[in-house]
């Protein structure tokens, strides 16, 4: 009679999850905001998916600090997390950035709206 035990896994970290599933609304609300033909979806998208950027990017170091302390599983799903939401913060940077130096640059090149 053989018993076939598994091995016992680790309990997966909490805030990877949470630091997976903002990172993947982040990049939803991002590509959301540009890709929605309505107007003005992106003033609202943008700062949004910042604000879910910098959540994914703090849940998923605190999630790798836990797993690492507390020898959990879950450190792929706080890299995703980390990753995808570091990238939309880049590009909203990049965009604030570019608007800002087109305002000081070059204010006639605008829109009159804006």
């Amino acid at each position: 009679m053989e018993i076939n035990e598994g091995i016992p896994s680790s309990p997966i970290n909490k805030h990877s999850i949470i630091s997976l599933i903002l990172g993947l609304l982040t990049i939803f609300t991002f590509c959301g905001g540009i890709l929605i033909p309505v107007p003005f979806t992106s003033l609202i998208c943008a700062p949004v998916s910042f604000l879910l950027a910098i959540l994914a990017l703090i849940y998923g170091m605190v999630s790798l600090n836990r797993i690492r302390v507390r020898n959990e599983s879950g450190r792929r799903m706080a890299w995703i997390g980390i990753l995808s939401g570091g990238f939309v913060f880049l590009c909203v940077l990049c965009l604030v950035i570019t608007l800002v130096s087109l305002f000081l640059v070059a204010p006639e090149s605008l829109p009159p709206f804006l």
